[in-house]
C-alpha cells in the first residue's frame, strides 16, 4: 500500500497546490509511482497537470461521494498518492483525512497564519492522523520564525524543519506545467524541494 499525504490549509495564499506539485515531480523523478487527487474545487491541481501532461503523474478523477474509496484504490497502484483537499472544514475534507498517512499543513510564517490552520490541526486529531506544519513562502528576515515559534507554543514540535523560501520560481514554474526545480536543478528552491522531500520521507518511515 502507498502512502496517502493531504495537503491542507483554510487559509487563502498558503501555497499547498504549489507545494504538493513541486513534491509530486520531485518523488516521480526519485522512480517513485505518484498519483494526485484533486479535491479542491478550485482545480488548480487538475489545471496544472493539464498543462504538464506527465505519465508518470497519475491524475484521479474523484468526487466527494466515493472519495474515500478512491484514495484507498489509488494507494493499491501507488507509492505516494497525493491529495489537494478543498480550502474549508468539511466531510470531504474528513474523508480525506481519515485516509492519510499524514497531513501536511503549508502556511506563511505569520501567527495569523499559523492560528488559520487550528481547524485542520484539530480535524487531523479527530481523524488520527498525522500532521505537519510547514513554512511556505518565508522571506529572508528571521525575525518570522520566532513569531511562528511564539505562536505554536506546545504545538512547535509539528513544524517541518525544512521551508520553501519566497521565489517567484516557484510560482511562475506551475504556469508552465513544470516545477522550479525543472527550470534551474542548482537552485536554491531546486534543494529546498529535495530537503522537503527527504524530510517528509523521514517523518512517514518513523511513522
Amino acid at each position: 500500500m502507498g502512502q496517502i499525504i493531504t495537503f491542507a490549509q483554510q487559509k487563502g495564499g498558503a501555497g499547498k497546490t504549489t507545494v504538493l506539485a513541486h513534491l509530486a515531480v520531485a518523488w516521480a523523478a526519485e522512480g517513485r509511482r505518484v498519483a494526485l487527487v484533486d479535491l479542491d474545487p478550485q482545480r488548480s491541481l487538475t489545471r496544472w497537470a493539464g498543462l504538464r501532461d506527465d505519465p508518470d503523474l497519475a491524475l484521479i478523477d474523484s468526487r466527494d461521494y466515493r472519495a474515500a474509496s478512491d484514495l484507498r484504490s489509488a494507494s493499491r497502484a501507488h507509492d505516494v498518492v497525493l491529495v489537494d483537499s478543498p480550502g474549508a472544514a468539511s466531510t470531504l475534507l474528513d474523508a480525506a483525512l481519515r485516509e492519510s498517512t499524514l497531513v501536511i499543513a503549508p502556511c506563511q510564517p505569520s501567527a495569523l497564519d499559523i492560528w488559520a490552520i487550528e481547524s485542520i490541526r484539530a480535524a487531523a486529531e479527530r481523524q488520527r492522523t498525522p500532521l505537519r506544519i510547514l513554512l511556505n513562502r518565508v522571506p529572508p528576515r528571521t525575525t518570522s520564525i520566532q513569531e511562528v515559534l511564539a505562536a505554536l507554543g506546545p504545538r512547535s514540535d509539528l513544524l517541518l524543519d525544512s521551508c520553501l523560501g519566497n521565489r517567484v520560481a516557484f510560482s511562475q514554474s506551475l504556469l508552465q506545467g513544470r516545477t522550479a526545480p525543472e527550470i534551474s536543478r542548482r537552485s536554491i528552491a531546486a534543494e529546498e524541494v529535495s530537503a522537503l522531500r527527504a524530510e517528509i520521507d523521514a517523518v512517514l518511515a518513523a511513522s
